[in-house]
């Protein structure tokens, strides 16, 4: 995992060469086990039924004559792009601060991924996107209907995850997360249609696209750790504000990261109708201006490349940067809080330096 330069221009933050490889290195075993156990979940297994059953004599993976080769390969293709892992590294990360390093927390963490994976999946049929992480999207190759089911597939697989690790707590969380996610999605594509959005509708809509899935692997690593519930509801908290602050960079990333590094077309999400943050700034601070460029019959590469100029004229990125940073606070405070109780360690260090990690990070 290599290091990434700063997605805003002036590079506030002075942590430059933070990189994922060594944020994760006081996890690196445990999050090499979760990876060889998403494997063990969706590559080497399928559903049993009866009929397996009596004919494999009961082994515990399906003989390859039973399984289903594009489930396999589609799994497999999931593990090629430059996928982060993030989310399943806040659950052992937290976990791991309170001492805590058991199999259910690689249990839950792989499940929350495969969340991730399954959500990723079906919004990229709903964004017609041919890539995703710089590889091609599994709708573009193999077409919707064994995408959505491919989905749907991890979704099943998470849960039975979910069930075997044993944690209530966990599965109470990750099914709300699950359920605010699909509501997000809702709304975003409603709101999509009704022209300029709200600030406050964005922030509501990232918090069930994206925070709400951070905060529930945090207060789950907590409560595997066994954190009490104040402190659990700190992790939560640090959680969903490290959500905020990555999807608001995400979003400038769209117009600032060129499609070389970003894994997908520069000003993409523009194109698919989403107002995010930098645009509802400029379009609240010079929407005659901005609309001229959305509406021009320009190329839309010259669209983008218009509208970034623009922003950082009218301190449209700036402000993004800001609002993303009060959240990076937001998620600090929080776990100085748990760090009082837990005490310092290598794993509270990578959490309170991946806050910064994500407000500089180029993709």
């Amino acid at each position: 995992m290599n290091s990434f330069a700063s997605a805003f221009p002036d590079e506030r933050s002075s942590s430059m060469n933070l990189s994922l490889s060594n944020l994760f290195e006081p996890i690196a075993d445990e999050l090499a086990e979760t990876i060889s156990l998403y494997r063990e979940t969706v590559l080497r297994t399928a559903e049993r039924n009866y009929l397996h059953t009596l004919i494999s004599g009961g082994v515990p993976y399906l003989p390859e004559e039973f399984r289903i080769a594009t489930a396999d390969r589609i799994a497999e293709h999931l593990l090629e792009s430059d996928g982060k892992w993030i989310r399943s590294a806040l659950v052992l990360l937290t976990a791991n601060a309170c001492g805590f390093n058991g199999l259910p927390a690689r249990q839950v963490a792989a499940a929350v991924e495969m969340i991730h994976m399954a959500t990723l999946v079906h919004d990229d049929i709903i964004d017609e996107a041919p890539m995703r992480r710089g590889v091609e999207a599994v709708h573009w190759h193999w077409g919707n209907s064994i995408a959505v089911l491919l989905g749907d597939f991890l979704f099943s697989k998470a849960f039975k995850l979910l069930l075997a690790s044993g944690s209530l707590p966990s599965q109470s969380l990750l099914t709300q997360a699950t359920g605010q996610m699909c509501l997000g999605e809702i709304k975003e594509l409603v709101i999509s249609d009704q022209g300029l959005i709200s600030e406050k509708d964005y922030m509501e809509m990232i918090e069930n696209k994206t925070a709400s899935l951070m905060a529930a692997a945090s207060a789950s690593g907590a409560h595997l750790g066994g954190l009490d519930s104040r402190l659990a509801e700190c992790m939560h908290a640090y959680g969903h504000a490290v959500g905020i602050a990555f999807q608001i960079t995400d979003d400038v990333l769209d117009f600032t990261a060129p499609t070389s590094i970003l894994g997908k077309e520069q000003g993409w999400d523009m194109r698919n109708g989403k107002t995010t943050l930098p645009l509802i700034h400029l379009l609240h601070n010079d929407g005659v201006a901005a609309r001229g460029i959305l509406e021009s019959s320009q190329p839309f590469e010259e669209k983008a490349a218009r509208l970034l100029s623009l922003m950082n004229e009218m301190g449209s990125i700036d402000y993004a940067y800001d609002a993303a940073s009060r959240y990076g606070a937001i998620a600090k405070n929080n776990l100085a809080e748990v760090e009082k109780v837990a005490g310092s360690s290598h794993s509270i260090h990578s959490l309170n330096n991946l806050v910064d990690f994500i407000l500089i990070r180029e993709r």
